[in-house]
C-alpha cells in the first residue's frame, strides 16, 4: 500500500526554491497562507516565511486577510485561543481569547471575548480596555460602541463606562449630539433595513437621557434635526424637531422653517452635493437642512426638563441660525 502525497511549492522562474507544504492559499497584501503538518503559517512574495508555521489551520484562514481588508493585522488562533498579531509576525493581542472580530476594528479597540461574553482589547497596547461582560457588542465609533445584555441595546464609551441603559431593542449610534433609539416592539430584516414594529421612537442625549420619547417613528432630517411622527386621534401628526446643544442646556426648536439641501463633512449648510478632498467626505443630503425662522421655542437640560435662560441668549443663538 502506497500513500500518495501532493505538495505544494514557490517557484521563482520555473525553479522550486522551497520546502514542500500541504497547502498554499492566494495571496492578500503580498502574504501567502501555508499550511504544514495541521499548522498554519504566512510566506511573502519571496516564498520566505515570516509568520511561523504555529498557528491552528482553519477552514476560513485563506480569505483570513481579504475578508477584513486589514493591511496591518491577522487575527488568528494557536491552541484553540485567538489572538491578533501584524503582518509582520509580531503579537498585538496576546492569543488568550475564546473569540476575537477584527472586522469590527475601530478607535485602536478590538472586541474579544472569553466564556462567550465580549469586552475590547486595545491593539496599540495589547491590554484589556474592556473587560468582557456583554452577550454582543458593535464597533466604536466617535467614541461609543453599542453592546447588548439579555438581547437588550445600550451604549459604552471608550473607557467601558455605561453610558446608555442596555433595555433598547436594537443597536444605534450617536449622529451629531443625539442617537435614535427603539423600545419594546419587535423587528425583522427586510430588502434594504431593518423593519420595526410596534415600538416606541427615543431620542438619546450623550449623557443617556431620554429628551424625546413616545413617538411612533422618528427620522433623521439634518444634523440635530428630527422630523417625529405621532398618534394624534386617530391620525399620524408630523412635527419637526431641531435641537441646539449648548454645555449646560439644549434649546429646542419645534416645527420650525427650512430648507431642503446638504449638510456639509463639517456640518454646514450647502445648496449642492460637494466632496471634501481633506476629510474624504462627501455631504449628505437631507429633507430639512438649514433653519430659516419660525417654530415654538424652548430649552430642555440635559435630562429633558423645561428651564429657563435670559432671553437675550435665545435671541444670540436665533440670530446665529439665520447668519
Amino acid at each position: 500500500n502506497f500513500e500518495v502525497v501532493k505538495k505544494y511549492y514557490f517557484r521563482k522562474k520555473g525553479i522550486v526554491e522551497t520546502q514542500g507544504y500541504d497547502w498554499i492559499g492566494e495571496a492578500h497584501f503580498e502574504l501567502y497562507p501555508v499550511e504544514l503538518n495541521g499548522k498554519l503559517g504566512f510566506a511573502d512574495s519571496n516564498g520566505d516565511i515570516v509568520i511561523p508555521i504555529i498557528y491552528d489551520r482553519e477552514l476560513h484562514v485563506n480569505d483570513t486577510v481579504a475578508w477584513t481588508g486589514n493591511r496591518e493585522y491577522l487575527d488568528l488562533r494557536k491552541n484553540g485561543l485567538y489572538g491578533l498579531i501584524k503582518h509582520d509576525g509580531s503579537i498585538v493581542v496576546d492569543f488568550c481569547w475564546g473569540g476575537i472580530r477584527l472586522d469590527k476594528l475601530s478607535e485602536d479597540l478590538i472586541p474579544v471575548a472569553i466564556d462567550k461574553k465580549w469586552g475590547f482589547a486595545n491593539v496599540k497596547t495589547g491590554e484589556t480596555q474592556v473587560q468582557p461582560a456583554y452577550d454582543k457588542v458593535e464597533f466604536f465609533k466617535d467614541g461609543f460602541a453599542p453592546v447588548c445584555i439579555k438581547d437588550k441595546w445600550g451604549m459604552i464609551d471608550v473607557k467601558g463606562n455605561m453610558i446608555v441603559k442596555p433595555k433598547y431593542l436594537l443597536d444605534s449610534y450617536f449622529v451629531g449630539d443625539f442617537a435614535i433609539m427603539f423600545e419594546g416592539g419587535s423587528w425583522k430584516y427586510g430588502r434594504n433595513s431593518r423593519i420595526i414594529s410596534d415600538s416606541n421612537c427615543k431620542i438619546v442625549n450623550k449623557k443617556g437621557y431620554e429628551i424625546v420619547s413616545d413617538c411612533s417613528w422618528i427620522d433623521r432630517t439634518g444634523i440635530n434635526i428630527f422630523t417625529l411622527t405621532r398618534e394624534e386621534n386617530g391620525k399620524k401628526v408630523k412635527t419637526v424637531k431641531q435641537l441646539i446643544v449648548f454645555p449646560d442646556y439644549i434649546v429646542v426648536i419645534d416645527d420650525g422653517d427650512y430648507l431642503k439641501g446638504y449638510i456639509t463633512a463639517r456640518g454646514k449648510y450647502s445648496e449642492k452635493h460637494e466632496y471634501d478632498e481633506e476629510l474624504k467626505k462627501w455631504s449628505v443630503n437631507y429633507i430639512h437642512a438649514k433653519y430659516v425662522g419660525g417654530g415654538t421655542w424652548s430649552v430642555i437640560d440635559y435630562s429633558g426638563k423645561t428651564i429657563k435662560i435670559p432671553d437675550y441668549k435665545l435671541q444670540e443663538v436665533k440670530k446665529s441660525l439665520l447668519a
